[in-house]
């Protein structure tokens, strides 16, 4: 099969545990993310968020599965010539990158440990892709629960060179259409930074208690699904509530969500608009489609309803990730995936969706 050139915009790494040793204030060393043994299995433990139990699963793996989730590479994708290995191997060329277990730094009730643990990732992440600017494009982690703070480590990023940062994709207590986030989407919009909203990053943890055990309740399968539908959050939210009209320069990207929701999301918002006019505040200069179309994007790997929806969104917002190296990822068949699911899709909208675009918004210069 002839390979395809990609830009995977959505990859991740394993951040090593000792890293937080290293650059955490030692006040926070009794609560930085750990493995534990009890009750007889192994658990990850992450302040703020339930036990996650992470040994059955080795039981339950096929052949494929061994190649991902970094159980043959135990650098955890930071050894940067392995990686670059993998990306040749599944015909990518670039990558945007977010962490595995700092996705979930926002579950912690205590707002100086949550940005201490966001500084020594972005320190250290920053470190270490840094040197290859064509190849990988880390994302920094920002905690929104202090805005002043917040504001303070989008600016420093960026002065490190970051020209991404990522934000929890819904705040339940002070949802982003509220006037505090006022700074933060300024002081975004000015670094140039893409906003990025990681599925799975909610402020609350939303791990079900049979995840990982042997018997259970469906919770596993209802969480993937139901993370999904959240990227809608913050796409109706930055758009109802005004955030891309006061600023035009904001460009975001909703991540590992897939996007078949969204054709019927930008549907519904213009329809509202339309029917409801007299009760919309802030009153909206375009249609809610248009702001999007403009500024927003949304990332999938094997999503056919997305595609199907082309005539629809137009090919210009999505992006394709292989979510590295993740189970519900593609790689290492991302080249018969993509084939697989782009069949029909003309070769113009399948280069801007697979390469073009990411390049475009994240700067890439390949």
């Amino acid at each position: 099969m002839a390979s395809t050139q990609v830009i995977s915009a959505d990859s991740h790494v394993q951040e090593p545990l000792s890293l937080y040793r290293e650059r955490v204030p030692a006040k926070f060393h009794d609560r930085i993310p750990h493995i534990e043994e009890r009750d007889g299995g192994t658990y990850y433990v992450f302040d703020g968020k339930r036990p996650r139990r992470i040994d059955l699963a080795e039981t339950r793996l096929s052949e494929d599965d061994a190649d991902r989730e970094f159980r043959h590479d135990e650098s955890g994708g930071t050894d940067i010539a392995k990686r670059l290995a993998d990306q040749e191997r599944d015909g990518v060329i670039a990558e945007v990158i977010y962490p595995n277990q700092s996705l979930f730094l926002y579950n912690s009730p205590d707002l100086e440990y949550q940005m201490a643990i966001a500084r020594a990732y972005n320190d250290w992440a920053i470190e270490l892709f840094g040197p290859y600017p064509e190849r990988f494009l880390p994302v920094a982690i920002i905690p929104v629960a202090d805005i002043p703070r917040a504001v303070a480590e989008v600016e420093r990023a960026a002065s490190l060179g970051y020209r991404a940062v990522k934000i929890p994709i819904i705040m339940k207590d002070r949802p982003y259409s509220r006037p505090e986030y006022e700074p933060l989407w300024a002081a975004v919009e000015a670094t140039g930074a893409v906003l990025n909203f990681h599925a799975f990053t909610n402020s609350e943890d939303t791990y079900p208690e049979d995840w990982g055990e042997e018997e259970g309740t469906g919770g596993a399968l209802n969480l993937m699904a139901m993370s999904m539908a959240e990227g809608q959050n913050p796409v109706s939210l930055l758009i109802s509530s005004g955030v891309l009209q006061r600023h035009p320069g904001l460009r975001f990207a909703v991540v590992e969500c897939g996007a078949g929701w969204l054709a019927w999301l930008l549907h519904v918002l213009d329809e509202q608009v339309e029917r409801k006019h007299m009760w919309m505040r802030p009153r909206l200069e375009m249609r809610p489609s248009e702001f999007f179309a403009r500024q927003g994007h949304i990332t999938f790997s094997d999503d056919p309803v997305a595609l199907n929806n082309l005539p629809f969104t137009g090919a210009r917002c999505l992006l394709w990730g292989s979510d590295y190296p993740h189970d519900e990822g593609t790689f290492p068949h991302s080249q018969e995936v993509i084939a697989k699911t782009f069949a029909g899709v003309s070769e113009d909208d399948k280069r801007k969706i697979t390469f073009e675009n990411a390049a475009r918004l994240y700067g890439f210069k390949v």
